[in-house]
């Protein structure tokens, strides 16, 4: 899969082999890619929570876990992360735990209520309930105690997180690639059977999957502009090269 993944970015000819590919090796692909994509997002969130730990234990709301419960604060509280619009909530008076869709909309990478972590990801909101042995006072000592194991639980967090909006990511991408074949195909005269299509559609999402590694540590100026042109270049080049038995 590497290898088809590394033609798909040098090769206009070969997407015309890809194309005759049966659709286990489609679907392969595919799977190879978001699987890519999942530990790229590992590293990316570890890196990024790492260089800015410091500061978001610095801005660390005052709360108090006993016996694994949240006692305070009786007031929703946010720790943001630094850098980024996501946050952590610590609420331990709130009636009911919003849905998974709440916090994504309101950009809530964890939100804490008693004894309970809850997370949204890509399969709904994942609950996690906290040790009984947990007695924690977001002090200064305290939180240097427990600076290593909170990087791994924001870590862990961060990653589901970001699987969720991986997934919606490449059917974005993935309806991108789509709609400029389709223009592409009709302004040619239709000369690709839809099925093709749809298969050169996944195979783009490899230079698609490029372009958003380099934005995770170079911002793209324009990233969804970026992204329509890269398509534009690539599948006209495609139907450039179309073989004349196709």
């Amino acid at each position: 899969m590497l290898f088809i993944h590394f033609k798909t970015l040098f090769s206009f000819r070969f997407y015309h082999r890809l194309a005759q590919l049966k659709i286990p090796y489609v679907v392969g692909f595919a799977t190879y890619l978001f699987l890519l994509n999942m530990l790229v997002l590992f590293f990316f969130t570890g890196s990024v929570l790492k260089t800015n730990l410091p500061v978001f234990l610095k801005n660390f709301p005052q709360i108090t876990f006993e016996n694994g419960v949240l006692t305070q604060p009786q007031q929703a509280v946010s720790a943001p992360i630094p850098n980024t619009d996501f946050k952590i909530v610590f609420d331990a008076a709130a009636d009911k735990a919003p849905s998974a869709e709440e916090l994504i909309q309101n950009n809530t990478l964890a939100w804490v209520h008693k004894n309970q972590l809850y997370v949204p990801s890509s399969t709904g909101l994942q609950i996690q309930e906290l040790p009984n042995t947990l007695n924690f006072t977001s002090d200064p000592q305290t939180i240097e105690k427990y600076q290593k194991s909170l990087l791994v639980s924001l870590r862990i967090a961060a990653f589901l997180v970001s699987l969720f909006f991986l997934a919606l990511f490449l059917l974005f991408d993935y309806a991108l690639a789509l709609g400029v074949l389709f223009f592409f195909n009709v302004w040619k005269g239709f000369p690709l059977a839809n099925p093709i299509l749809f298969k050169l559609g996944v195979f783009l999402l490899g230079p698609l999957s490029v372009l958003f590694f380099v934005h995770l540590w170079v911002t793209v100026p324009l990233f969804s502009v970026a992204q329509i042109i890269l398509m534009i270049i690539y599948v006209q080049q495609i139907f450039n090269t179309i073989p004349e038995r196709a």
